[in-house]
Parts: C-alpha cells; structure tokens; sequence
C-alpha cells in the first residue's frame, strides 16, 4: 500500500462515457468529480470502454470491456489499471452490479463504489402501466431485475466483494435505502451533485421579450416540461393533468422542451401523438425539440411560471433537472418517487402521485393557485460543482 498523500492518483471506472451521454446521469456526475478532482490537484485517470474520438483525453483509456465477471477475470482491465498503478479506485456500479462484478483492481489499493441507482420496490413498479414499462424497458427492465431479486441474495453477493471499501451515494434518500436493506455493512458518504454557474446567473434573465415572442401574455400561466419525452418521465400523465385542469384554470399553457425532434417523437410514440392531437392541447401546448445551449435551455424554462417534471421512473439517482429549475427560483411539481423529494425539499415544490394523472392535475393547480402569493419567495441556495468536488477530494484524502 502506497503511502498517504494529500494529492493521489485516481482511477474512475465507467462504462458508458461516450458524447452521446456527458450531459445526461449518471455520466454528467461521474465526468464533474473526474474534473473537480483534476482541479484540486488530483492525477485523475478514466476507464471505460469502446471506440470514440467525440470523447477524449490523456488519462482517457478504452478498452473492449469493463467487465470483472465473477467467473472470468477482466485482464485487460487489470493490465490496464497495472500500468496506471492508481492510489485509489472509484468504481461506478449499480444495484445488479454486486449479482455478477468482482470488484478486484489486481492492486493493494482501495476501492470506492460509487453508487447510482435508485432502489425501488415492487410496489413502486405495479403502480405504473405495463403498456409504459414496455416502451421504456430499456429503463425499466434493469430497475424490475433488481426490486424482484430477494434482498438476502444481494447482501451475500455483496459481502463477497472484499475491496470495496466504501461506498459514495448522490442522495440521502439512497443512503438510507442502503442501510435499510442491510444491503452493505460498508461506510456510506452523501456527495450530492451540483449545477453549473448558468443555472444561478439565469435567475436574473429578462423573460419578457422571449415570452412574448413564444406566444404568451402575462395572464398566461406557462407550465414547462424539459428532458427527454420517454413515457416513464411523466410526460404523457402531464397532459392529461393540463387537460383536467384547464377549466379550474382556463389560461394553462404547456411548453414541452423535448430532446428529441418533433417529427421522430411523434412518429415513434402513437401515445403521445394521440394525446397532442387533442384539439384543446393543440390550442394550448407548443413543443420546442433538440438540444438546447445551457443558456438558451435557462431561457426558454425562465419564461415558464412553473416547471413540471412528473417522473415515473427515475432511471438514474438525483436527476439534474430538478436542481436546475429548483435553481432558478420556479416552483417544481414533481412525484413521490425515489429522491424527488429530497431534491425540491428546500425549495418552492409540489408533489403528486407517480403515473396519477388526477394527483397531476391537483398539484398543478394548487402551484397555479399559488402564483401571486409566491413573488417573495427567497431562493435556495446553489450548490456548485466545485463544493463536489472538494467534498470528494477531502474523501480520498483521508483513505
């Protein structure tokens, strides 16, 4: 074991770092604690895997896999960490990850997991259609696997992996979901992710002119969705709460801030085209689609009254987006689904039933109603990127 050093060499261990997902979670943590550690003086490394020149760097290394199967060693990963020689390891893994990984670098080193998967229960599946779990099984399926494997399998998978020494959760919520499962006996730290500097200069943005220019007036009342339009993001339940609520509040606009372009949305969710195609939401919803610049995107969520974002699923801990519209002072109406909650506590929030259109509708019209009232509002604090990562170098340090 090499001696302690205020400064060490760090190996992240990450499938999935590819242009495609940098902006989107787990990815977007992982690659800001790589940064920040960078910055605080750290030599930070990054494992992963594939072919991709979109996503490069000097201490990027890809491999053909990541994967250390408990029945056939990974050599070239631990060639690879060999040539590194790391002094400590963070190894990115999820709930399934402890049925089938071995956490062995081949090293003396210790190893961090840092865990990112929310931890549900059955219950909290059979809530939501099977018509929408099957057109987001690429999220659900890994989500089911894991409420439906008996927690006593878990722990002793689990305790098999002797070099993991600590694990390193985003949320609270997730912590205690560990340590009520008894999952791990392993130390748990909460490093909560932060939001980028945009996101706080943006409480200041003139919105009239862009307001205007996007068809509303000042009796509006703009509800704004942002993210991608899969149905296990509440979208769908979204409009069918506005469409209830349009009587109790005749001037209710939605703005739907999709990542996807409207034709291929529409052409590849007949759900969704079906609900849009409804006369009343075609005289009151508007979609916007692609990727927006960071200050465009807090432009466009700025002209918004209140900001939407009803997930049924979350596939990965501590959605961004919360923070982000939690950020710039809008009242979030969100759902009672894994760390939600805990992400709008300290700010102006609302909280409906996960997939209940009717428990929807109610919490919109309350932040409808709310309105006038909630002007002086003091804004939460930010929580920037470089606290992360400071949290995080105090972390290693003291391994």
């Amino acid at each position: 074991m090499r001696k302690n050093r205020s400064r060490k060499s760090v190996c992240l261990i990450s499938g999935g770092i590819h242009a495609r997902n940098m902006r989107l979670q787990p990815w977007r943590y992982l690659g800001e604690v790589a940064t920040e550690l960078r910055r605080q003086g750290h030599e930070v490394t990054v494992i992963t895997e594939g072919v991709e020149t979109a996503v490069s760097a000097p201490h990027l290394y890809r491999i053909s896999s990541i994967s250390n199967r408990l029945w056939q060693e990974n050599r070239q990963l631990l060639q690879t960490i060999a040539k590194i020689q790391p002094d400590i390891i963070l190894w990115h893994i999820g709930l399934t990850s402890f049925l089938h990984q071995r956490f062995d670098p081949g090293l003396d080193v210790p190893v961090v997991g840092v865990f990112t998967s929310p931890i549900y229960e059955t219950s909290d599946l059979t809530r939501i259609s099977v018509q929408r779990m099957v057109a987001g099984r690429q999220i659900s399926s890994i989500h089911t696997i894991g409420a439906l494997l008996p927690n006593r399998l878990l722990r002793q998978m689990a305790s098999r992996s002797k070099h993991l020494q600590q694990l390193v959760v985003q949320t609270e919520t997730t912590g205690h979901q560990l340590q009520q499962s008894h999952l791990s006996r392993l130390p748990i730290s909460v490093i909560p992710p932060g939001v980028d500097t945009v996101w706080e200069n943006g409480r200041f943005t003139p919105t009239n002119q862009l307001r205007k220019e996007l068809g509303y007036d000042k009796t509006d009342v703009v509800v704004l969705y942002f993210g991608s339009p899969a149905p296990l993001r509440g979208l769908h339940t979204l409009i069918e709460a506005v469409r209830m609520v349009e009587t109790a509040v005749p001037t209710i606009k939605l703005l739907i801030l999709s990542r996807r372009r409207a034709d291929e949305l529409l052409e590849e969710d007949a759900e969704l085209r079906q609900l849009l195609a409804n006369p009343a939401m075609q005289a009151r919803s508007q979609i916007i689609s692609g990727y927006l610049e960071p200050e465009n995107l807090v432009k466009h969520i700025s002209v918004a009254d209140i900001v939407a974002l009803p997930f049924e699923l979350v596939p990965s801990d501590a959605p961004l987006s919360l923070l982000e519209a939690k950020a710039l002072g809008k009242p979030v109406v969100t759902t009672q689904v894994a760390c939600l909650p805990e992400l709008v506590a300290d700010g102006l929030h609302y909280l409906a039933q996960p997939a209940d259109a009717v428990s929807l509708a109610h919490a919109l019209m309350q932040a409808a109603f709310d309105l006038p009232s909630n002007k002086q509002i003091i804004l939460p604090s930010i929580r920037r990127w470089q606290q992360v990562g400071e949290e995080w170098s105090r972390l290693i340090q003291a391994m």
